[in-house]
C-alpha cells in the first residue's frame, strides 16, 4: 500500500517526467522545429481515454491556426523526435483523412487507421530504444494511399501507473501532411474517442510491476493497416550488422531480420557525444544519409549532451560514451550516477542509486524511483 509520501512523490515524479512531440522529417528533410505540429498547452497527458481530447491533445476541439501542412508522398520515410522519456511504453503512429483541409480537421471521430507501432523488442520498450537514438523513431508512410491531405498522430503511452484504472498516460501530437499517394483505401479504421477502454489489457495491467510479461504486448488502436491491397507500412532498420548469431526485431510493423550478438557493439555501433555548447543547427534542407544529430535549436535540448548512436535495437548492448551520454531506464550500471528523470530505485532495481549533485532519488511507487 502506498504512504502519502510516495503518493506526493509520484505526482511530482509524472509531472517532471512529461513530454511532448517537437520535430519530424520526412526523407531526412525537416520543415523545422515544431512546425507542421498541432503543440498543446502544456506537456501534460491524456488520461481520459474517452475525452475528445485522445485524438489529438488538449483542446484538440479547437483546431489551432498557422500550422503548416508539409509535403509527403506514400512510401515516404517519416522520422519523429519526442522529449526524453524514461517511463516505459510503446509508440504508435495512425493517419487520419483523406480530407479536404487538414488545417480544418479536428480528427474527432472515425477515420483513423494505425501505420506504425513499436512496442517491446529485444527486453526494451520502445521509449528507451528511442532514447539510445537521440529519442526518435522512423517508419514509412504505406503505399496504396489515396492523395489528399491527413493528420498523422503520434502516441507515446507511459505505462508506470498502468497498475491502476485511469493510470495508463497518453502523450500525443498531431502534425499535419499533404501526401500524394496511387489510390486506395484502408483498413481497418478505428474512431478516437471510442476504440480506447480504460479496462483494456494494454492499457489497464495490474501486474505491471509482479511478473508482468510485456514480450507480446501489443498497443492499443488495433492493427496495423492494409491500404490499397499493398500492405503496410514498415519500421525503417538503422542497421545492417553481420555477427555469428541471428535474431529477429519484432514491431508490428514490420519483422526486420538481423545479426546480432555480444560484441557487435564493438564492430558496428558508434557511440558520438557532442557538447551542445559548440553545437550549431545542421542545415535542414540536406538529406541525412549517416547518425547526425537532428537540427534541434541548442535552447530546447533537454541535456547538455546530444547523442547519435549507430546501429542497434538492443540498447543494452550500446555501451554510452563515458560520462557523456544518457541511459535509458534500467540500463544504469551500479557506480555511475543518474541524471534528472533517470529510474534510481526500486524493488529488483540493479542499477545505480546515487542521483547527480542537487538532485534526490524520489519514489514514485514501491517498483520505481527517479532523481528529481
Amino acid at each position: 500500500m502506498f504512504t502519502k509520501t510516495l503518493i506526493s512523490s509520484a505526482f511530482v515524479a509524472a509531472v517532471s517526467a512529461h513530454q511532448n512531440f517537437h520535430q519530424f522529417w520526412v526523407n531526412d528533410v525537416t520543415p523545422g522545429y515544431q512546425v507542421g505540429i498541432r503543440m498543446p498547452p502544456s506537456n501534460s497527458p491524456v488520461t481520459d481515454v474517452t475525452s475528445n481530447d485522445i485524438a489529438c491533445n488538449v483542446d484538440g476541439s479547437t483546431v489551432p491556426s498557422g500550422v503548416e501542412t508539409v509535403d509527403a508522398s506514400e512510401g515516404d520515410t517519416i522520422k519523429v523526435q519526442w522529449d526524453s522519456s524514461s517511463h516505459p511504453g510503446p509508440i504508435t503512429h495512425m493517419l487520419f483523412g483523406p480530407v479536404d483541409d487538414a488545417s480544418q480537421a479536428t480528427g474527432i471521430g472515425a477515420g483513423w487507421f494505425k501505420i506504425d507501432e513499436l512496442d517491446y523488442d529485444n527486453g526494451t520498450w520502445a521509449n528507451a530504444i528511442m532514447e539510445a537514438a537521440n529519442m526518435t523513431h522512423e517508419f514509412a508512410l504505406p503505399t496504396g494511399l489515396a492523395s489528399g491531405e491527413y493528420l498523422l498522430r503520434s502516441e507515446m503511452l507511459a505505462l508506470h501507473g498502468a497498475q491502476t484504472v485511469g493510470g495508463a498516460q497518453f502523450y500525443i501530437g498531431c502534425a499535419q501532411l499533404k501526401i500524394t499517394g496511387s489510390g486506395g483505401s484502408c483498413g481497418p479504421s478505428i474512431s478516437l474517442p471510442g476504440a480506447y477502454d480504460a479496462n483494456d489489457a494494454d492499457i489497464y495491467i495490474p501486474n505491471i510491476y509482479n511478473g508482468y510479461d510485456p514480450s507480446n504486448y501489443t498497443a492499443p488502436g488495433g492493427p496495423i493497416a492494409t491500404c490499397g491491397g499493398s500492405g503496410n507500412g514498415s519500421t525503417i532498420a538503422t542497421a545492417t550488422p553481420t555477427a555469428t548469431s541471428s535474431a529477429v526485431i519484432r514491431s508490428s510493423t514490420a519483422v526486420v531480420s538481423a545479426s546480432l550478438n555480444d560484441t557487435l557493439v564493438s564492430s558496428t555501433a558508434v557511440a558520438v557525444a557532442i557538447s551542445s555548447s559548440s553545437v550549431s543547427p545542421a542545415n535542414t534542407t540536406e538529406p541525412i544519409t549517416s547518425a547526425i544529430v537532428p537540427s534541434i535549436p541548442t535552447s530546447a535540448a533537454s541535456s547538455t549532451f546530444i547523442t547519435a548512436i549507430v546501429p542497434s535495437f538492443n540498447t543494452t548492448s550500446i555501451p554510452a560514451a563515458s560520462g557523456t551520454a544518457p541511459r535509458p531506464s534500467g540500463t544504469g550500471s551500479a557506480g555511475a550516477t543518474v541524471r534528472k528523470y533517470y529510474q534510481c530505485g526500486g524493488l529488483a532495481w540493479t542499477g545505480s542509486t546515487t542521483c547527480e549533485s542537487g538532485l534526490t532519488c524520489t519514489a514514485q511507487n514501491d517498483y520505481y524511483s527517479q532523481c528529481l
